[in-house]
């Protein structure tokens, strides 16, 4: 009989992480990642190496609790959302480029309520610089009011 008590405690933390109970991030630093981004056309004929950050936030409470991949954000498909949305077109702009990969993220991940995107330039023309980087942070509604 005492020995059911830890045995019940933990099925019923278990049923409170099920229940959607543990936000937390998912993160990918230093993703690499090519892309085209230049001012000029002949720039974004290009192709160049970015390194992205990603931070998911999610309910983690059921890929805890179950400790299957099946209940979890998938992290490789995250990262292949982010090379592809990266490598999809050539943009002007780095703030662009930021911006198509925060939403390509909710687009195809519907557990994710906000994200934070880093895109990271190393050398820029022009600047001196190790790199250059521009970084959003969204949730899903703001990013559904405002993101074209």
């Amino acid at each position: 009989m005492a020995g059911d008590v830890p045995r019940v405690a933990s099925k019923l933390r278990r049923a409170r992480l099920m229940s959607g109970a543990l936000p937390g991030w998912i993160t990918i630093r230093g993703l690499r990642c090519d892309g085209r981004q230049g001012v000029a056309a002949e720039r974004r004929a290009q192709s160049s190496e970015y390194l992205v950050d990603i931070s998911c936030h999610a309910d983690l409470g059921r890929a805890v609790a179950l400790d299957d991949l099946a209940a979890a954000v998938d992290i490789a498909a995250i990262a292949a959302t982010v090379r592809r949305e990266m490598a999809a077109r050539p943009r002007a702009l780095v703030e662009r480029m930021t911006a198509d990969v925060a939403r390509a993220l909710f687009d195809s991940f519907a557990a994710l309520d906000e994200v934070r995107v880093r895109v990271e330039k190393p050398h820029p023309d022009g600047l001196g610089a190790e790199a250059e980087s521009v970084e959003i942070a969204l949730t899903r509604d703001n990013a559904a009011r405002g993101l074209s």
